[in-house]
C-alpha cells in the first residue's frame, strides 16, 4: 500500500463513512517511499467528513493520531493495531473525537503503553462473556506513580501488559458512552 494510493481513494469517495484497511505485516510503511501513512490517512479524515468507523494499520507515529483528533468529528469507532509512539495519540483522538463510542485494541494499548493503566468497568459481567460487537460500560484508561491497583471489586477487570500472567486481563475492550 502507498500513501499515494489512499490518498486517491480519499479525493474519489469523499461520502464514505467506513474506511478499513488492513495489512497483514504489522507496521508496514509506504512500500514505495518507506514513510508512515500518516499523511494519507490524514487525507483520510480530512476528505471524509461522514466517517464513522475507521480500522488503521501499517506504520503509523502520533501525527496520525492528531489528524483523527482534529478532523475525525463523527468517528464513531476506531480500530487499531501497532501504532503511535507515545500516549500523545491517545489524548488527541480522546480530546477530539467527540462521538467515539469505540475505541477497539485495548489490550494492545496495554502491552504498547505500559505505563498506563487500562480498566473495563462493567457491572453486566466479564467482556469475555458477550460478544465482542456488544461494547463494556466504562473504559478508564489513566497514569499513575503508584502503579497497578489490585484492589478492584469483581466488575473491575484490568487489562495487563502481559495478559497471559494475570487473572485480571482479557482479550477484548471496547469503550461506550453510558
Amino acid at each position: 500500500m502507498t500513501n499515494d494510493v489512499l490518498v486517491t481513494i480519499a479525493r474519489n469517495r469523499p461520502n464514505m463513512i467506513r474506511f478499513r484497511l488492513c495489512i497483514i505485516e504489522p507496521q508496514t510503511p509506504d512500500y514505495s517511499t518507506l514513510e508512515p501513512l500518516d499523511a494519507s490517512f490524514g487525507v483520510i479524515v480530512q476528505h471524509c467528513k461522514e466517517l464513522r468507523k475507521l480500522s488503521l494499520s501499517g506504520l503509523l507515529t502520533d501525527l496520525v493520531f492528531e489528524y483523527i483528533g482534529v478532523h475525525a468529528m463523527k468517528l464513531e469507532i476506531l480500530s487499531l493495531a501497532f501504532a503511535g509512539d507515545s500516549d500523545l495519540g491517545l489524548h488527541y483522538v480522546l480530546s477530539g473525537c467527540e462521538s467515539l463510542l469505540s475505541f477497539e485494541e485495548c489490550k494492545l494499548l496495554a502491552q504498547k503503553l505500559p505505563e498506563l493503566n487500562v480498566e473495563v468497568i462493567d457491572e453486566k459481567g466479564h467482556p469475555d462473556t458477550r460478544p465482542e460487537s456488544c461494547p463494556v460500560e466504562k473504559l478508564y484508561i489513566y497514569r499513575t506513580v503508584s502503579g497497578r491497583r489490585f484492589d478492584t471489586p469483581g466488575f473491575v477487570w484490568i487489562i495487563a501488559e502481559d495478559a497471559s500472567s494475570t487473572p485480571y486481563s482479557n482479550e477484548y475492550c471496547s469503550l461506550s458512552s453510558a
